[in-house]
């Protein structure tokens, strides 16, 4: 399956799964009934600023929309886990100078 198609199959499915017509998931993601009705028809595909508004109205990861992922959201960590992630993003090796 082509990650086109599995987009809208995907997006189809989270609005149904909401019970929500096209036009409140295009309200809810602020844009026209008949821009979201091409991204689910897949006439269109949205750009990369409309994407992370249509997984966070659906509270779903881009990985998931795209294809990549077949679970819905990223996983969670425990605390311990976040603590080690925070340390490690702000750990910065010395800096080599050139001589």
């Amino acid at each position: 399956m082509e990650r086109e198609e599995i987009f809208r199959t995907r997006l189809r499915g989270l609005r149904a799964a909401k019970g929500l017509t096209q036009q409140k998931a295009a309200d809810g993601i602020g844009m026209t009934k008949v821009g979201y009705q091409n991204y689910e028809s897949g006439r269109q595909t949205p750009n990369f600023v409309l994407m992370p508004r249509i997984a966070t109205f659906f509270n779903v990861s881009l990985d998931y929309l795209f294809g990549l992922s077949d679970e819905p959201h990223p996983p969670k960590f425990d605390e311990k886990t976040l603590n080690l992630i925070r340390a490690m993003q702000a750990f910065q090796s010395p800096q080599v100078s050139a001589q």
